[in-house]
């Protein structure tokens, strides 16, 4: 039997996702594991900005079309919202917490009892603005990198941060949930479409490989993921740009599921934001309604305040957050 040749990020985040993976997989057959170095937001020189599709996942897609790689790794957050021609998303891992978690130097804060003037960091503009709704009195300042970076960046005195915030299973993949100082409800902080979700991409015609993986698919994740992915796909967005939201299975004492798709989307300044929840048997179908609704109610209209929030986060190296006029939140 050939090794199956296994492609993910270089970085440790990756690394150490990826390895339950492998020693799943290798049971059944052997596995080889190439790292990648190059992923447009990975480098460390001509990194590319964090807007862009696919910035995490075009060196590894290139590979895998290419014939080099049998199975890609992803965040699924990170993966490109279209299918790039030739691949497909294979199966998905079970689905880990898909909440935000604040990270702080000194144990014991939580978002609500961070002091005023408090400096947190994030790069992520559906962070920024749910700050700027929530804690409109501290002090946001941009921080980009792996995980593990940005918590030697906190644990500096020197660098002036007083806490991140990061997805919590990335806390959890690290080994790290113990200095995870809150979970974060995701009524407060809405997770991205496809968050914490590993997905396996391969060639759509190696069905050798797709059998290998099927093992590992969860069923119940595989149909959350089509949902989020039917958003994305219908109102635009990837890694750092809403809307953001979730697809959850309800099973009910009688047999019957339910699925509930929730959508959000918002002003970059935190004013104004759109939240729906579509519910009923039919994922796809909860998941377009809840696109409808987006769109009706202007959401469209904020992808452009998104995308010059963005640019505007970027440039300005850090702000302190001013309490915003009450604006409508729409549901």
């Amino acid at each position: 039997m050939n090794p199956l040749r296994v492609g993910a990020r270089a970085s440790k985040m990756s690394l150490m996702q990826t390895a339950p993976v492998l020693a799943s997989l290798a049971p059944a057959v052997p596995t080889i594991l190439r790292p990648f170095t190059g992923a447009g937001g990975d480098r460390t020189k001509d990194r590319a900005p964090l807007e862009s599709d696919g910035v995490f996942s075009d060196e590894i897609e290139a590979a895998l079309v290419a014939g080099e790689i049998d199975v890609a790794v992803h965040c699924l957050k990170d993966a490109p919202t279209l299918d790039t021609p030739g691949l497909a998303m294979a199966g998905f891992l079970r689905r880990d917490d898909i909440r935000d978690c604040l990270v702080t130097r000194r144990p014991g804060a939580t978002l609500a009892t961070l002091p005023v003037g408090a400096t947190v960091a994030t790069a992520s503009l559906r962070r920024t603005a749910a700050l700027r709704i929530h804690r409109p009195d501290i002090t946001v300042r941009p921080l980009r990198g792996p995980v593990d970076m940005r918590l030697q960046a906190l644990d500096d005195p020197k660098s002036g941060i007083d806490a991140l915030i990061v997805a919590a299973c990335s806390m959890e993949r690290l080994g790290l949930a113990h200095r995870i100082a809150e979970r974060i409800s995701p009524e407060i902080l809405c997770p991205p479409l496809g968050a914490a979700i590993i997905a396996f991409q391969t060639r759509e015609d190696d069905t050798t490989t797709r059998e290998a993986i099927q093992p590992l698919h969860d069923p119940e994740t595989g149909i959350e993921a089509a949902a989020e992915r039917l958003v994305l796909l219908r109102m635009g967005g990837f890694c750092n740009a809403p809307p953001a939201g979730y697809c959850t299975t309800n099973s009910g004492t009688d047999g019957t599921t339910t699925y509930t798709v929730r959508a959000q989307s918002f002003t970059p300044d935190g004013t104004t934001t759109i939240d729906v929840r579509r519910s009923g048997s039919d994922p796809a179908a909860a998941a377009v309604a809840a696109s409808h609704e987006l769109a009706r109610l202007g959401a469209t209209e904020y992808a452009t305040a998104q995308s010059d929030g963005l640019s505007r986060h970027a440039d300005a190296g850090w702000w302190r957050a001013k309490a915003p006029a009450p604006g409508p939140r729409r549901t």
